[in-house]
């Protein structure tokens, strides 16, 4: 294949991978229920945790950062030399995964898509990101531990990508920046609502316990 070949494949195969719905299969298998129909409305592994408890939860989690690391490893493996392309496919995943076609491009927020990319793209960023779960650990509030860890991890890579630092032998290439900027934008940007529950004292905490409620 010719490298204009290799782009469409790895940038339309990332973003119809990123679009698997993994919370409403998980809803479906495990329950047999649409996830959707229930809690705060969204297909994500909190939203899951919340409604069928936290073994489904940990299991749509780490079903959507592996879209991710697969996704951005392989698009690694294939086109090491293009630096360009495996920011892209890792943004384009978190883009199918927040807006994914199989689903009346209704997703998640992006945050575990995010975090399996950013692990291939810069590793010592994805550890910065881990301060967000123990935010989220802490606090309860899993929205602020996201917000948080995106910030702080994204941050770090605008800043070691537009250095181009190199960090224990990884180098960081401006080109991580088509990664960095767009994805720390839609996660914050899909956060919003959030963010003003959280100003007002009204955002949801994580229980221990699902909680099965019917979304508004």
């Amino acid at each position: 294949m010719n490298d204009l070949s290799i782009t469409v494949v790895v940038l339309v195969s990332a973003y119809f991978f990123g679009a698997i719905p993994s919370g409403v299969i998980i809803g479906r298998l495990w329950r047999g229920v649409d996830i959707r129909s229930y809690g705060s409305g969204g297909s994500g592994a909190t939203n899951v945790n919340r409604t069928l408890g936290p073994r489904a939860g940990a299991v749509v989690l780490a079903s959507d950062i592996t879209k991710g690391l697969l996704v951005t490893g392989v698009a690694r493996y294939l086109v090491e030399a293009d630096a360009w392309l495996i920011a892209s496919a890792g943004a384009v995943t978190v883009l199918g995964h927040m807006f994914p076609v199989y689903i009346q491009f209704r997703g998640g927020k992006g945050v575990a898509a995010g975090l399996g990319a950013l692990a291939i793209i810069s590793p010592f960023s994805a550890v910065i990101a881990f301060s967000g779960v123990i935010i989220a650990v802490l606090s309860k509030y899993v929205s602020l531990g996201s917000v948080i860890g995106t910030s702080l991890s994204l941050g770090a890579l605008i800043v070691f990508s537009a250095f181009e630092v190199t960090i224990f032998g990884w180098d960081h290439d401006r080109w991580d920046l088509l990664f960095a900027i767009p994805v720390s934008i839609l996660i914050i940007w899909s956060h919003q609502s959030n963010i003003g529950r959280l100003v007002k004292g009204d955002e949801s905490k994580l229980e221990n316990k699902p909680a099965p409620r019917r979304a508004q």
